[in-house]
């Protein structure tokens, strides 16, 4: 069984539908999904037949106020208080509605794994913590350290999505812990010239325009401002260059995707900068694009939507932090920049203003891609950490 946090679709929830069907397609296992409620996430596992229930958690209060666009966050007391209520409260909700032929669990989002744990703790069943977050000082403080001695006592077993994860769960759990980065089914993701035609008719963009991408979800640290304060610039000196910012704001909290629109509309830029929120068509977006550009600030390590990229074949550029380091070093065709500093940026968005350029980059990306991010490779891991634990159980 795989228990979720939200029923919103993002790069968490695509894994957790790969690894479900394909786990599923297998024949060994039953596979089952225990969701917050129904939404866009549940519908996709309906459609591919993957059984699933809801359980309906109180929601939590964020730990810390963020200020000045997020540049500040200080304590907020009171949330320790209501979470330690609703962490209570939602962990006897999932164990009331674990299927009692649940032989082994998987448990995605990192207050889900508090709740999930200690619930399979009292029910005796296995439970595999798949950790898709860097636990962070800055975003999580104090709780850093009581998620370490959660880690340490009630999982089986940590898969950590990029080498960084399991380094900050400290030494007691690298024993118990294994790195498998996010993948993907590659062969979904071939970029088609009529499928982006059809995206830039949709946007009426021309058809000899210069797209740069991105797509994530809309929060500050996934670096949609600095971007778009790059392209702002590069677009003056570029008439023909558009920039399609692909993303819903995180928890729907909408402040920052506000303020990227104002800041949009301020510059008169509503016509060349397209902000449609989420979409399910990566395929025909990343057929419309000529550059993809991931200016992440920081938590990052394997992202569905930059390793997505990569594998369609287009040229991608992205940030120098830490956590992406384990993509940087082995894939050398894709270029790096210091997201806060815009020359970098656009260093790059003029590089691949050329078309012999773009086609030469994009070809090395889509063969590491497939390589490296094919989800037949990553599942088969996967399975076998599933049999580890269930045998060893």
């Amino acid at each position: 069984m795989f228990i979720e946090d939200s029923s919103k679709m993002g790069g968490v929830q695509h894994t957790t539908l790969l690894f479900a069907d394909y786990l599923s397609f297998s024949g060994k296992y039953e596979i089952e999904t225990l969701l917050p409620n129904s939404g866009p996430f549940s519908d996709l596992l309906k459609q591919n037949l993957i059984s699933t229930s809801f359980y309906y958690p109180l929601s939590y209060w964020s730990t810390s106020i963020s200020l000045f666009n997020d540049q500040l966050r200080i304590p907020n007391p009171m949330a320790w208080i209501w979470n330690i209520f609703a962490i209570i409260f939602n962990i006897f909700t999932v164990k009331r509605n674990i299927d009692p032929k649940t032989e082994l669990v998987i448990s995605k989002g990192l207050l889900n794994h508090f709740t999930s744990g200690i619930a399979c703790k009292i029910l005796k069943i296995p439970v595999i913590c798949h950790l898709q977050d860097l636990i962070s000082d800055r975003y999580f403080g104090f709780s850093k350290m009581i998620f370490n001695q959660f880690a340490t006592h009630l999982p089986t077993f940590i898969v950590c999505d990029g080498r960084l994860i399991q380094t900050s769960l400290g030494k007691n759990n690298k024993l118990k812990s294994s790195v498998i980065i996010n993948g993907i089914n590659t062969e979904n993701l071939k970029r088609d010239i009529e499928s982006g035609l059809k995206i830039r008719q949709e946007f009426n963009i021309p058809q000899n325009a210069y797209i740069i991408g991105h797509v994530a979800r809309m929060t500050p640290w996934k670096g949609q401002f600095q971007l778009l304060k790059s392209f702002i610039e590069y677009a003056s000196q570029n008439s023909n260059s558009y920039l399609m910012l692909i993303g819903k704001p995180i928890f729907d909290k909408d402040d920052y995707f506000i303020s990227l629109k104002r800041m949009i509309k301020d510059m008169s830029l509503n016509h060349r900068i397209i902000m449609p929120g989420y979409r399910n068509d990566l395929q025909s977006l990343f057929s419309a694009m000529d550059l993809f550009l991931y200016p992440s600030l920081e938590k990052d390590t394997s992202p569905l939507a930059l390793i997505s990229a990569i594998s369609s074949g287009l040229p991608v550029g992205m940030s120098t932090i830490d956590s992406l380091s384990e993509i940087a070093e082995k894939c050398h065709s894709i270029d790096l920049f210091n997201p806060f500093k815009t020359e970098e940026m656009i260093s790059i968005m003029r590089k691949y203003e050329s078309t012999n350029k773009r086609e030469k980059t994009g070809i090395q990306n889509s063969e590491f891609g497939k390589q490296n991010f094919d989800i037949m490779t990553h599942t088969k891991e996967l399975e076998m950490i599933i049999e580890q634990v269930y045998k060893g159980n």
